[in-house]
C-alpha cells in the first residue's frame, strides 16, 4: 500500500521486484504506467503468485523484463509455455568479485549452509567424523545454524560457527581447500558452491537443481549419501 501511494505520487519509470509474483500482480492491476522487472530467485513453481500457466503467462504479458538466477529456474519458469512466442526473459547468474591472487590454504573441510536433511547435512557429517579420524592432519568447520532440526555430531576436530558475516564466510573459504554442497532438494542456483569456487576450493556437489550451473570444474557425487561423500 505504501508502494502504491509512491507510485501515485512520484511515477517511476521502473519498479523491480524480488521473489513475490504476486506483489507484481496485485500492483500491476491499480499502477500501470511503468516497467516491472521481475527477478525470480526460487522455484516459481512454489511462489504465490506464479504457480500457474495462466499467472506465468500474465507476468510475461505485464513485465518489461524477467530475469532468473538460473537456467534450471528459467526452464522451471517456462514448464508448459512455449518460450518462442517471448523474448523479454533472461538468465543472470548472481556473481562474486575475483580473487586477485589464490591464498594459502590449508587442510580444512567446509560445509556451509542451513544445517538440515535437504541440504545433506547429516551426511555430511557422519562422513566428514569417519574423515577425520582417517587423515589426522585435517579438520573441518561447519558454517550456519538449522532451529527446526537438531544433530548431535562431536569431533575434536570438528567445529561449528553457527551463523557468521558473509566476509568471515569468505575468509574460511580463502583458507579451505574443500567445499562440501551435498544438497537434497532442488536448489535454485547455490551461492555456497559459487563462492568457495571462487576462492579456489574443490567443490563437491550434488546435481541438483541449479547447483551444476554454479562452478566450472565441480566434483558431482553420483548419490547423496553419507558412503558416496566419504568416497
Amino acid at each position: 500500500k505504501r508502494l502504491l501511494k509512491y507510485c501515485k505520487i512520484y511515477k517511476p519509470e521502473l519498479i523491480e521486484i524480488h521473489n513475490r509474483p504476486s506483489y507484481l500482480l496485485n500492483i500491476s492491476k491499480v499502477y500501470k504506467n511503468t516497467n516491472f522487472v521481475l527477478v525470480i530467485h526460487n522455484d516459481p513453481l512454489n511462489l504465490k503468485g506464479s504457480n500457474s500457466i495462466e499467472e506465468r503467462k500474465k507476468l510475461l504479458n505485464i513485465c518489461h523484463k524477467i530475469y532468473f538466477v538460473s537456467s534450471w529456474v528459467e526452464e522451471k519458469f517456462f514448464n508448459g509455455i512455449d518460450k518462442n512466442f517471448y523474448n523479454n526473459f533472461r538468465t543472470v547468474y548472481p556473481s562474486i568479485d575475483k580473487i586477485i591472487k589464490f591464498p594459502k590454504k590449508e587442510k580444512l573441510i567446509i560445509f556451509s549452509g542451513k544445517l538440515n536433511a535437504a541440504k545433506g547435512f547429516d551426511k555430511f557429517a557422519i562422513a566428514i567424523i569417519k574423515i577425520l579420524n582417517k587423515y589426522k592432519k585435517w579438520k573441518s568447520v561447519i558454517i550456519g545454524d538449522e532451529p527446526r532440526e537438531k544433530y548431535s555430531f562431536n569431533h575434536p576436530k570438528l567445529f561449528f560457527t553457527g551463523w557468521i558475516s558473509q566476509d568471515k564466510v569468505l575468509d574460511l573459504y580463502n583458507k579451505s581447500s574443500i567445499t562440501v554442497v551435498p544438497s537434497l532438494w532442488e536448489e535454485p542456483f547455490g551461492r555456497s558452491s559459487l563462492e568457495a569456487g571462487s576462492r579456489g576450493n574443490a567443490v563437491i556437489i550434488s546435481k541438483k537443481g541449479g547447483l551444476p550451473e554454479t562452478i566450472e570444474n565441480p566434483i558431482f557425487l553420483k548419490n547423496v549419501t553419507s558412503k558416496s561423500i566419504y568416497n
